[in-house]
């Protein structure tokens, strides 16, 4: 069974594109700068520049990293984590953010549960954090998450180890496992943060967050593709960034209502399938935990600061993710944008 999975997980992409044709395999995470992608398919603003597009989605980092790395998707919407990781991995090049949030906008949570939990700050944790199973952090690993919660930790004179963390990539299960005493907390990014405190709340259960990251730098979502396929399609790539900008373009224009009514199904569908959306979105907490969602700016696409760069890079070292250097300027370009 194991070995039908892996030939499955490897043909899926190439059936894709038997399907379609000639296409832009693309394989979303589920975070703010995929949203784009999901609305340009929608809107037909990719057929509109003459581009087929194949989104290909998949449940974990770790299968979207893997993918890319085997050949089997073409670009990838990541986060800085992911970008410093396929350069010790492969030959990536980082075209363009796709979504950066504003000065001054949360970008990540610290959830605990308040019933179980006595404590305002991250500092109140440190004397118990660790000691047991059920006192970890959960939290996707190797991300940008688990660098701002080493940030974090940082922050307060303290050097983050493993034993702190439980690796966790389904965002709303690491929610769940703080309701249920599982873990002492959790991070989140938006709009997952907003959704789940007020899904909590619509329950009568008590998540709350406490605000410590405010010293973390804003880390911007990527586009990210393979070199070769822009050093064979550069065209499609500059079509691919057209289309992705009108997306955000039309998206700050558009309605919030009308941006959940169209947007919610689809990511019900892409990421977590088995999900029956006419049930789901009906559900009173949920809509309720919706309504709590602030939809953002949506910035065009522009070029990775090389100091956000930097920063993640240097902690992928140092944590011994990435064994060797991979600089800047061999992983980013500005040639698509400017």
């Amino acid at each position: 069974m194991r070995n039908l999975r892996t030939v499955l997980f490897f043909l899926l992409p190439v059936l894709s594109v038997a399907a379609w044709g000639e296409a832009i395999r693309v394989t979303p995470a589920p975070i703010l700068g995929s949203a784009p992608i999901i609305f340009a398919e929608e809107w037909g603003l990719f057929a509109e520049e003459g581009v087929e597009i194949s989104i290909v989605p998949l449940a974990s980092q770790r299968d979207r990293l893997m993918a890319f790395h085997a050949g089997q998707v073409d670009a990838l919407i990541g986060d800085v984590a992911s970008a410093v990781l396929l350069a010790a991995l492969t030959d990536p090049l980082m075209v363009a953010t796709a979504y950066c949030p504003k000065p001054g906008e949360r970008q990540f949570a610290f959830l605990v549960n308040g019933r179980h939990i006595r404590a305002e700050s991250l500092r109140d944790l440190l004397p118990s954090l660790g000691k047991r199973n059920f006192l970890r952090i959960a939290l996707p690993l190797q991300s940008d998450i688990e660098f701002a919660m080493d940030t974090a930790f940082k922050g307060l004179g303290m050097e983050p180890h493993p034993g702190l963390y439980f690796g966790q990539d389904d965002l709303f299960l690491a929610a769940s496992m703080v309701v249920y005493g599982m873990v002492a907390a959790a991070v989140l990014p938006e709009p997952y943060a907003s959704f789940s405190l007020e899904f909590a709340k619509a329950e009568g259960l008590d998540l709350k967050e406490l605000r410590d990251f405010k010293d973390v730098p804003h880390l911007p979502h990527l586009i990210i593709f393979q070199r070769s396929f822009v050093e064979k399609h550069p065209d499609l790539v500059r079509k691919f960034l057209a289309a992705f900008s009108a997306a955000a373009e039309r998206m700050n224009k558009e309605s919030k209502e009308g941006l959940l009514s169209l947007g919610a199904p689809e990511v019900l569908h892409l990421f977590y399938r088995g999900m029956d959306p006419d049930e789901v979105l009906t559900n009173p907490s949920v809509k309720a935990a919706i309504q709590a969602i602030k939809v953002p700016e949506f910035p065009p696409p522009g070029i990775l600061a090389p100091e956000i760069y930097g920063a993640v890079h240097d902690w992928a070292l140092e944590k011994r993710y990435i064994k060797f250097a991979h600089p800047y300027e061999e992983v980013v370009t500005d040639e698509f944008v400017g």
